[in-house]
């Protein structure tokens, strides 16, 4: 193919730009120079012809002029008739034009030649002037009486005038003759430069046409072959490659450079995906060890899956124990031609923890090409894992988490040596990572499971103590409960004073232990085996017009004013109005316990949006603020309550909050120390059913 193309081809551009550019500054001033040259005579011969050559002819016909004038007027003059004009007074003008003709004569326009020719000629015609003015002169002063002048004298003065005229004649000629030679001249120098223009240019063009073909066949074609490569590359035609031996030197450069281009490219290609599969191979890894139960199966996990994505020959991966220094667990992965490998040797054994500080200190990785290279199989322990794993290539890396060590990853090939590639390792460091973490989180779930499985165990056998103790405690309540009251009727005799006011505290303790057994008997059982309501449509009305009657008689006891203000009858609520009467009933308990004498309890019913809030609102000691948060916990009671010495079991208000968030409500507490406390129930509304038109 290149055996075809012109040795101008092989050129670079430069060359040929400044082969061509030589050329063309060859041609240009040449032709300028003839051009300038024919130019400059062609100027020369239009400057003698109208500088010199022209106004000597119209001297030269001037002293003839003035000599024919002068000559008629002699013969006038020598006929003895009057004349005109003085003859001899035209000497002057003769003369003078004279001399015009010889300045011209010896212009710088002429040749040297011809200025000596032309001054000849002119010393001849001056002679025959001034020899007729003389004869003419001799003869006028020598005329006759009569006027006559004598046949000698006129004979004299015509033979001078034929002079003049045969001089005058000749100058004419020569200057004639110059005049046309110039005229020849000029005419051929136009032509002459016309010539040397058209074949200047001619020559210029077809330079310019052979450069332009050059540079097509140099630079045109082979730029259209590499965009027609570059197109096959846009269209995924990824390894074609441009003709680096066609054209110029500089194109045949830039193919090169484009090829090179396209390689490299398709290294960056192939690495990418190279970088790639191992980005999928990292969260395959992922995928697997986050999917295991226990942390031997994620190790393993790890092993496969980090092995047959390498192409390695063995993966081996040894856990460490708490200690950071103890093997704990060994896990091994290798291509099906392998034996499984023993465990290691108790030299190599008791190193791992001291290799993982190393390597988790260091650059945070190992690799060796080839283990039996000299320098590297100079190293003890190179040469002892050597002997216990058969490796040839090694790739060693920490798994560890934070400061903590926890045990050693090792990628092995067997059969030959092996370059780690930069993307190999980042993928296995970060598998190494993944390793770590399945360590780490799957040994915390499994203490988590612990705890939690203790933890319920723990909560199982205190419910279960509640519920023996609270049926424990209500059998012997029974009995006490019975003796007192026999007691108090007299069934074993009469009663004194002071023995009725200590069965009354009998019977107040009494009354007071049963409604604490009663309480964490309701706890025990919404914890056991939830609220199980049996829901009805109740009136909000009906419910507190029952909290009312059945709580006026404590408030009177106690000084509180008990009111409920008029509650709309449609408001309705879906409710279990056992449960519910009995949150309402300690609420109000609690309202008129912590109201003093005096004071007012208000119970009231109101709908705000799609709920109904029951509030139960009281003039009494109110909550300090810091207790509002713990108001709900069992056995909990505010500051001031304790202060105060106001009996309670803590229990009523963790009852009341179970029973409306069981009923899908909200318990809402609102309190100020000394001046109240209001206590707000909110349920959802029933609503009406939809009659159609």
């Amino acid at each position: 193919m290149n055996g075809g193309l012109p040795a101008v081809s092989r050129r670079s551009v430069g060359s040929q730009i400044r082969l061509l550019i030589g050329i063309l500054l060859v041609l240009v001033p040449v032709g300028a120079v003839v051009s300038v040259a024919i130019i400059q005579s062609q100027s020369a011969a239009v400057r003698s012809l109208t500088l010199v050559l022209g106004p000597a002819t119209e001297a030269n016909n001037a002293v003839l002029l003035q000599m024919t004038r002068a000559e008629g007027a002699w013969h006038e003059a020598a006929s003895g008739a009057q004349a005109h004009i003085d003859p001899l007074s035209l000497e002057a003008t003769i003369r003078a034009d004279l001399d015009r003709l010889a300045s011209l004569a010896q212009g710088r326009e002429l040749d040297e030649s011809d200025r000596t020719r032309l001054g000849s000629l002119l010393d001849s015609e001056k002679d025959a002037v001034d020899a007729w003015f003389a004869g003419a002169r001799a003869a006028l002063q020598g005329r006759s009486a009569a006027g006559d002048v004598t046949e000698a004298g006129r004979a004299r003065s015509e033979a001078a005038y034929s002079a003049f005229l045969e001089a005058n004649h000749t100058i004419s000629r020569a200057i004639q003759d110059q005049r046309n030679a110039a005229s020849v001249g000029a005419r051929e120098a136009t032509g002459t430069t016309s010539v040397v223009i058209i074949t200047m240019a001619v020559l210029v063009v077809l330079v310019l046409v052979a450069g332009g073909l050059g540079m097509d066949r140099a630079i045109g074609r082979p730029l259209a072959r590499l965009r027609e490569v570059v197109r096959r590359q846009a269209e995924n035609d990824v390894i074609a490659l441009a003709n680096q031996e066609e054209g110029a030197l500089e194109v045949r450069v830039l193919a090169r450079d484009f090829n090179d281009l396209t390689r490299a490219n398709a290294r960056l290609v192939d690495q990418q995906a190279a970088v790639l599969e191992m980005q999928e191979l990292v969260l395959d890894v992922g995928r697997g060890a986050r999917s295991a139960v226990d942390v031997p199966e994620a190790l393993q996990r790890v092993c496969s899956k980090l092995g047959a994505g390498l192409g390695a020959d063995r993966i081996l991966l040894y856990a460490l124990a708490e200690d950071g220094q103890t093997i704990e667990g060994r896990h091994q992965w290798h291509t099906d031609d392998l034996p499984d490998l023993p465990p290691l040797p108790r030299s190599l054994a008791q190193q791992v923890g001291e290799v993982n500080e190393q390597l988790r200190q260091s650059v945070g990785f190992f690799d060796l090409g080839d283990l039996l290279a000299h320098q590297a199989y100079e190293d003890e322990r190179a040469r002892a894992f050597h002997r216990a794993t058969g490796a040839r290539s090694l790739l060693m890396l920490p798994v560890g988490t934070g400061g903590r060590g926890l045990g050693i990853l090792a990628v092995l090939m067997v059969n030959a040596p092996r370059r780690w590639h930069r993307h190999e390792i980042q993928a296995a460091q970060q598998c190494s990572a993944i390793a770590a973490q399945s360590i780490v989180s799957l040994r915390l779930s499994q203490m988590q499971d612990e705890q939690v499985r203790r933890l319920t165990e723990l909560d199982r056998q205190k419910t279960d103590f509640m519920a023996t103790v609270s049926h424990e405690l209500r059998t012997p309540l029974t009995s006490i409960s019975g003796y007192l009251e026999l007691l108090v009727d007299g069934d074993f005799g009469d009663v004194s004073d002071g023995q009725h006011v200590a069965l009354d505290i009998i019977g107040r303790n009494a009354t007071r232990l049963r409604g604490l057994i009663e309480d964490l008997l309701v706890l025990n059982k919404i914890e056991i085996s939830g609220l199980q309501a049996v829901s009805e449509e109740v009136a909000v009305r009906d419910l507190l017009r029952t909290v009312t009657e059945t709580m006026q008689p404590v408030a009177a006891g106690g000084g509180v004013r008990l009111t409920c203000p008029d509650v709309p009858e449609e408001l309705r609520v879906r409710v279990d109005r056992g449960q519910v009467e009995r949150a309402l009933i300690n609420l109000g308990s609690n309202a008129v316990k912590f109201t003093p004498e005096g004071g007012e309890v208000v119970l009231s019913a109101e709908r705000s949006g799609a709920s109904t809030i029951i509030s139960v609102h009281d003039t009494g000691i109110g909550i300090p603020a810091a207790d509002l948060a713990r108001l709900s916990e069992r056995f909990f009671r505010a500051g001031n309550a304790t202060a105060a010495a106001i009996p309670g079991t803590g229990l009523g208000l963790a009852i009341v909050r179970a029973i409306v968030e069981g009923h899908g409500g909200e318990l809402v507490i609102a309190s100020v120390e000394g001046e109240g406390t209001t206590m707000q129930v909110v349920l959802p509304v029933v609503q009406p059913a939809t009659v159609p038109a």
